[in-house]
């Protein structure tokens, strides 16, 4: 089947092939319209925020004025001011250092505190180990407090050469400097009978005519009370104080070491913790 030859149109007849004007095809010669209803221009300057029209250009700056005096003034009172507040609420110190001094009643820091703890009362029932070994003691200096420990091997003079008796006496003394101890001193020599357990008690008792205050405290195997494994006498005189505590451990059922009463250790802890104190107060 052969396909008919198209014939050219016929005028007045319309052209199918003929193109639809373009509506988007601009005349020769014509400006394009800038978005959004703006002017022609390489750089159409751009609406303002929320469809306001652009702000003015600023003015130019003028010349500045110099800062009064009396500004620079107000600043280095509120500048001093805060300097001043912030080491207030770092330190704590309303005051000057004058204002809140300790009350040592009398006592100087001695960084070896051993040289002022014969332990006369003990010698009376122990030996004091002589072995270098057997003592130790130091000294410490802080901002809040001075420190000063001893700590000495006692000897039982029936003690064998297999006997695995262990008895030491320990002391510590301390210098309060930022704080008044008196609040808590009691309670803390109190809480240690909250520690008792069924194999070991603890008990507190307070004791009269050392110092501002004084506690003995005691500790048994159980609650037997003459199964006596320490016992410390705790002592406070204004800021400064002292602790000496005596210990116990028996070398088994065949050794024959026995602890002594409750009583005589008492005597002997009271006998040279006062003489500890006096040492010190002669500096």
């Amino acid at each position: 089947m052969s396909i008919p030859n198209p014939q050219p149109n016929q005028p007045g007849q319309p052209n199918p092939y003929q193109q639809t004007p373009n509506p988007y095809q601009q005349p020769p010669g014509a400006t394009a319209p800038q978005p959004y209803g703006q002017p022609p221009g390489p750089y159409g300057q751009q609406p303002g925020p929320y469809g306001q029209p652009p702000a003015p250009p600023a003015p130019p700056a003028g010349p500045r004025k110099p800062t009064p005096g009396w500004v620079w003034g107000i600043g280095g009172v509120v500048v001093a001011s805060a300097l001043w507040a912030g080491g207030l609420f770092a330190t704590g110190n309303l005051g000057s250092d004058d204002d809140a001094k300790a009350d040592l009643a009398g006592y100087q820091y001695k960084e070896n505190l051993c040289d002022v703890s014969p332990l006369d009362g003990f010698k009376k029932k122990y030996e004091v180990d002589t072995d270098s070994t057997s003592t130790t003691h130091y000294g410490s200096r802080q901002k809040g407090f001075d420190l000063s420990y001893c700590s000495r091997k006692l000897k039982d003079p029936e003690e064998t050469a297999d006997s695995y008796t262990s008895i030491y006496v320990y002391s510590t003394a301390r210098w309060h400097k930022a704080t008044d101890p008196a609040g808590e001193f009691a309670s803390e020599q109190k809480a240690y009978e909250d520690q008792s357990q069924k194999t070991y008690t603890y008990k507190t008792k307070a004791v009269s005519g050392i110092g501002d205050e004084a506690y003995l405290v005691t500790d048994t195997s159980g609650t037997d009370e003459k199964s006596l494994n320490g016992m410390t006498l705790a002592v406070r005189e204004g800021w400064f104080t002292v602790e000496m505590r005596w210990s116990f451990y028996g070398g088994g059922p065949d050794d024959k070491i026995e602890p002594p009463t409750a009583a005589e250790v008492e005597e002997m802890l009271k006998t040279d913790v006062r003489a500890e104190m006096a040492g010190l107060k002669k500096g």
